[in-house]
C-alpha cells in the first residue's frame, strides 16, 4: 500500500473582518476616578455614561431597579404543546394514515415550539438599572444583566453624591 494520504483544512472567514478602534474614555486630570467599568465613570464630580454626563450636585435620590421580562408566552407555548399539541399527534399516529405527512410535519412543528421555549426559559434573565433622581424627574441611565456591577454603582454614587 502506498503512503497515507494527509488532509489539509484551510478555514477562511466568510465575511471579510473588519477591526475597529473603541475610543477609550480619557481621564481627567483634575478628576480621579471613584469607580470605573466600561463606559461607566464615577468622579467626585459627575457620573459619565457612554457619551452623556450627569453632575452629582444635580442629583437628588440615587435607586436601582430590577426589570424581569415577560415570561408567560413561552410557558403557554411549551403549556400548548404539552397538552395540545401531544396528544392531537398521538391520535394522529394511529388513526389515520392518509395524513402521514400531516403527522410528521405537525411533530416537527411540536418539537420545535417545546423546545425553543425551554430554552428562552433557560436563557431569560433579568435587566438591573441604575436610576437617578434628577431635576427634571427620575432617569434611567444604565442597565446591565449584572446586578452586582448595578450595585456597586449605586454605592459608589451614593457617597459621591454625599460628600462636601
Amino acid at each position: 500500500m502506498g503512503e497515507p494520504m494527509a488532509v489539509v483544512t484551510v478555514l477562511r472567514p466568510v465575511v471579510p473582518l473588519r477591526v475597529v478602534a473603541v475610543p477609550e474614555p480619557v481621564p481627567d486630570a483634575g478628576e480621579p476616578s471613584l469607580f470605573q467599568a466600561g463606559q461607566v465613570r464615577v468622579t467626585a464630580e459627575r457620573l459619565v455614561v457612554g457619551g452623556q454626563s450627569w453632575a452629582l450636585r444635580d442629583v437628588s435620590q440615587v435607586e436601582t431597579a430590577r426589570r424581569t421580562p415577560k415570561v408567560w408566552p413561552y410557558l403557554l407555548a411549551v403549556g400548548v404543546a404539552a397538552a395540545l399539541g401531544l396528544p392531537l399527534l398521538s391520535w394522529l399516529s394511529v388513526s389515520v394514515t392518509a395524513l402521514k405527512g400531516a403527522y410528521e410535519a405537525g411533530l416537527g412543528l411540536t418539537a420545535l415550539g417545546l423546545f425553543a421555549s425551554m430554552g428562552a426559559l433557560l436563557v431569560v434573565e433579568d435587566t438591573h438599572y441604575l436610576v437617578l433622581g434628577l431635576p427634571g424627574g427620575s432617569r434611567r441611565v444604565f442597565g446591565s444583566h449584572d446586578a452586582q456591577l448595578i450595585a456597586r454603582l449605586a454605592g459608589t454614587v451614593r457617597a459621591a453624591c454625599q460628600r462636601p
